[in-house]
Parts: C-alpha cells; structure tokens; sequence
C-alpha cells in the first residue's frame, strides 16, 4: 500500500510516516516508480509509534519496545523491560508530584472557601 493508504488506515499523517521511516521505526520498499510501498504490518506498527510517542515516550523508549516485536531475542526483551522500568518509576515519581500540587491546591481552595466574603 501507498503512504497515503497507510495514513488512512493507522489514523498517522503523511509527514509523520515519513520522520517514522526516515528514524528507521518503519520501513516500506520502493516500486520500481519510487513510490513508497508498506506492508500491512505497517499500519498497526505505525498507529503504535504514535500513541508511543503521543505518551510522550523518546525516541530512544520507542525504539527499545519496538525492538520486543517478532523474533526478537531474549536480550532485546531484557533491555526492554529494564527501560520501561525505568519509564514507570519517572511515572510515579511524576504522579506522586501533581497529587502533592493537587493537595495543595485543594488545601488552598478550601481555606480560601472558608473565609468570609
């Protein structure tokens, strides 16, 4: 199928296929025309990256979890669990940070509440 296929079909823009395919994360063969030609594993590969990236996951995160799909060896696994590991505990840390904002701000709130107007 052709880039604009597999942009509609995993819901990913062109330009953004493109950068996918330019950082090696997905790849297509070139008819003999030099249009693009994807595979149909491309669009559920494609619409992965996305929300990937959407989670505000690097480059670096992407790459590692894609390297986990097929006949990928035991040691890609390895390397990639240890990176979300690490992901997971700057997720904690982050959530555990916005709910000590959050109970500030309510504490700020139900003070403010109950002072007289």
């Amino acid at each position: 199928m052709r880039i604009g296929e597999l942009s509609r079909q995993s819901g990913v823009s062109q330009r953004s296929l493109r950068y996918y395919e330019e950082r090696e994360l997905i790849s297509a063969e070139r008819s003999p025309n030099g249009y693009r030609e994807y595979a149909p594993a491309m669009v559920e590969r494609a619409s992965v990256i996305q929300q990937l990236f959407g989670m505000g996951f690097s480059r670096e995160i992407v790459e590692s979890v894609l390297s986990c799909t097929g006949n990928a060896p035991e040691s890609a696994h390895a390397a990639a669990a240890d990176t979300l590991a690490l992901v997971r505990d700057d997720l904690t840390a982050q959530i555990e940070r916005l709910a000590s904002t959050r109970a500030r701000i309510d504490e700020f709130l139900d003070a403010r509440a109950a002072v007289p107007a």
